[in-house]
């Protein structure tokens, strides 16, 4: 007998309402949208509706990070990390939206898309999240076409459901 991880498919347990953001959005818009809509990632969709890339609260506080000055530096405060399971010491002014609003998506956001299609079973979804480390695959087919997005939290709540 199958377990509902084989019967399950990603197209079951998928979000569809998905809340994207364009590569020339701000960061600022990003953050915003994340907060709005209580998510850590976005999808970032072209004018073509293809998925290009993925921006994540973790991307953007590293960036905030990396670009600090050094008198920010000096303020600090600690925060995990859910995409690398670890603390991160990040910069006071990384919570500050207003340097956000001047650097694009496009120049943070992964590239490297973690994806499977609607036919995959959620064990070889949850199987690709641990693999490759990530905390949201999307579903979408080959060429970019976007389906909606599963969460560590979805495969949580398939799981809790049976």
């Amino acid at each position: 007998m199958k377990s509902v991880a084989q019967r399950e498919l990603a197209a079951d347990c998928m979000q569809r309402d998905v809340v994207t953001v364009a590569p020339d959005d701000t960061l600022q818009d990003a953050l915003t949208l994340m907060t709005e809509n209580h998510v850590t990632g976005l999808p970032v969709m072209n004018g073509k509706s293809r998925c290009v890339g993925l921006i994540t609260a973790s991307d953007i506080l590293n960036y905030e990070q990396e670009h600090a000055d050094d008198s920010s530096k000096a303020s600090t405060t600690q925060f995990f990390d859910p995409e690398t399971q670890q603390w991160e010491t990040v910069p006071l002014s990384a919570f500050g939206l207003e340097e956000l609003g001047d650097v694009r998506v496009k120049e943070v956001m992964t590239r490297d898309l973690i994806w499977v299609d609607r036919n995959t079973s959620l064990k070889d979804v949850a199987r690709r999240m641990i693999d490759d480390r990530v905390h949201r695959v999307l579903v979408m087919n080959d060429q970019a076409n976007l389906y909606g997005i599963i969460s560590a939290i979805d495969v949580v709540r398939v799981v809790a459901d049976t």
